[in-house]
């Protein structure tokens, strides 16, 4: 094992279709426990192309939960990245898959989770254990066989060199290497995660097994009296496509990549076997590009009273005030923490159902077949109670981050003004209040170490994009529609509609945060660590680049150098002002 040192950058060609490497569909061979493997790499001209996937039987497997990593020396861990061999469903064979080890808690596909705990910082050795540069893992339509990683801690306050961002801001980890990511934990509780994170393949490593999740908690949380232990369950969505012999099948063949299945916790469609009681659940949107909204409905009965669903925190943190749902949209990397009241359900089975189309475009758009996936899964509800319920929902949720409103940050604020757009149809870019970017470009969001920003995102693409910040904490403050966009892509004063505040599930410590079409998002933080990193859209076919070579993600440097060029911000009016007129 050798240690990483940073490497030249090396910029990709500009037609990435030209130099996909895939491996043939048809040259599949049986080794081991009939787990399947692809036999050849020949060079094709044109994208993998996926499905329909073959459909096992819906709800016949129990969701299973990942296990909690122990540490292998104190606060510390090894985490070791691998080729796998996983079932998606009982009646499928074991397929080659991505999955993250840690010593006595191995993992085929996904991660174990990791645990931490405020003020007891913890060292995570990551491990490369990828084939040789060159070696060809899936039949993929992937930019290259370097099978190089990072693990981005997603919400997590550490130093950049920890952050695990791609090349060229940070050298990754080749294969038979390692690097060690410091973790000093100095942040409220919150259902943190991780995932690769490594240049132009994050979708492609995410997609195979390569996230898990790293909840943090602190003296705080414990005394909230919401559902917890076994009452208390992590459950990661995504879709998939598979080829008819059910190994994973992906492509970059367009924008954005949806599924034709739901898979939870690495199952096709499984089901939950739960008591009549309150249950905690922690829902993470971990696939490529798809949204969802989620709702539940019961199965073979007409019962109007749905179990209740509460929204108690979201992606950094609690809710200071708990706000019931009946539907909660959660965009890709959004995490949501829902308590669902099964109290009176006896013997009855709900579905988690989705009704989001693909791609999203207006927040409140419907579509009753969820995009192909209108069901998720199912919850089994059962006779009795093993033991009383003695939860409870608190009117309020006091933490250390969440008791101010995110307006009492605005005073000392800048404003900056980011925006999304289409350059062609189907390139979407990010840039800066002028001009679309791409990664490789000189970094323009530079806020000054220890300052208070607005960012402003005006989206002018037809999509919704989930705007994913690192190494920093924010709050939502609100959207503004805009009538009609400018030759220069800005708002045309005067159609720029009423101030819309955040949804109350939206106003926890979030660092995600859905900015859909024809709106300008703003939301406001703190930058207290210093280092360059990175912003993006967390749908991850933008973020990699698609069909062009453009990723949806650019620089972020937080530095020393005054940011006087931008406005402040002052108010709400202020604010308001400043939108309206830019």
């Amino acid at each position: 094992m050798r240690d990483t040192t940073p490497s030249r950058d090396h910029r990709p060609p500009r037609n990435i279709l030209a130099r996909a490497r895939l491996l043939s569909l048809t040259g599949v061979a049986v080794v081991g426990a009939g787990l399947l493997v692809p036999a050849g790499s020949p060079v094709a001209a044109e994208p993998v192309r996926c499905g329909p996937s073959p459909v096992p039987t819906f709800f016949e497997d129990e969701v299973r939960q990942p296990p909690v990593a122990a540490a292998d020396a104190p606060g510390h861990y090894t985490l070791t990245a691998h080729i796998g061999g996983h079932s998606f469903h009982s009646e499928w064979p074991a397929v080659r898959t991505l999955g993250y080890s840690t010593p006595g808690t191995p993992m085929q596909y996904l991660g174990p989770t990791i645990v931490t705990e405020r003020g007891k910082p913890i060292d995570v050795t990551v491990v490369n254990g990828l084939p040789p540069a060159g070696t060809p893992i899936f039949p993929f339509d992937q930019p290259d066989d370097h099978n190089n990683i990072t693990v981005h801690r997603h919400a997590g306050l550490q130093l950049a060199p920890s952050d695990g961002v791609p090349t060229p801001l940070q050298p990754e980890i080749p294969p038979g290497a390692s690097r060690t990511n410091h973790f000093p934990n100095d942040q409220a509780a919150g259902p943190l995660w991780y995932h690769d994170h490594a240049h132009r393949n994050t979708s492609y490593h995410v997609y195979a097994g390569l996230a898990g999740f790293l909840p943090n908690t602190d003296d705080i949380e414990p005394g909230f009296p919401l559902p917890k232990g076994e009452f208390a369950r992590h459950l990661a969505i995504q879709d998939k496509r598979f080829n008819p012999d059910a190994t994973l099948c992906y492509n970059h063949a367009d924008p954005e990549f949806f599924g034709d299945l739901p898979v939870v916790n690495g199952t096709v469609a499984p089901k939950s076997s739960v008591e009549p009681r309150r249950y905690t659940f922690t829902l993470l949107n971990a696939s490529d590009s798809r949204s969802y909204r989620f709702g539940l409905r019961q199965v073979g009965g007409q019962r109007a009273d749905a179990p209740r669903m509460t929204v108690v925190g979201s992606d950094s943190g609690y809710l200071l005030h708990p706000t019931p749902v009946s539907e909660l949209l959660v965009a890709p990397a959004e995490r949501y923490v829902v308590v669902v009241d099964f109290t009176g359900h006896e013997s009855e089975n709900w579905v988690l159902t989705n009704n989001a189309p693909v791609p999203l475009g207006d927040m409140d758009e419907v579509d009753p077949d969820g995009g192909g996936i209108p069901q998720i899964m199912r919850f089994d509800v059962g006779p009795a109670t093993s033991s009383r319920d003695r939860s409870q929902i608190p009117q309020a949720l006091p933490e250390t981050n969440n008791a101010l409103p995110p307006e009492a940050l605005l005073p000392d604020a800048r404003l900056r003004t980011v925006q999304a757009a289409e350059a062609t149809p189907g390139a979407p870019q990010l840039g800066d209040r002028d001009r679309l970017l791409d990664y490789h470009d000189a970094p323009t969001e530079t806020p000054q170490l220890n300052s208070t920003e607005v960012w402003a995102m005006r989206n002018r693409s037809p999509d919704s994009h989930p705007i994913h910040l690192h190494m920093a904490e924010f709050r939502l403050i609100g959207r503004w529609h805009v009538g009609q966009w400018g030759a220069d892509g800005k708002p045309v004063p005067g159609t720029i509609g009423p101030f819309e505040p955040p949804r109350p599930h939206e106003t926890g410590p979030k660092e995600t945060f859905v900015s859909p079409p024809d709106y300008i998002t703003a939301w406001v933080g703190l930058f207290t660590l210093p280092g360059a990193t990175v912003w993006h859209c967390h749908i991850l076919s933008h973020e990699d680049g698609a069909t062009t070579p453009v990723e949806m993600m650019r620089p972020l440097v937080i530095g020393s150098t005054p940011q006087t060029q931008l406005p402040l911000v002052q108010s709400p009016a202020r604010l308001d002002q400043l939108v309206r007129h830019p």
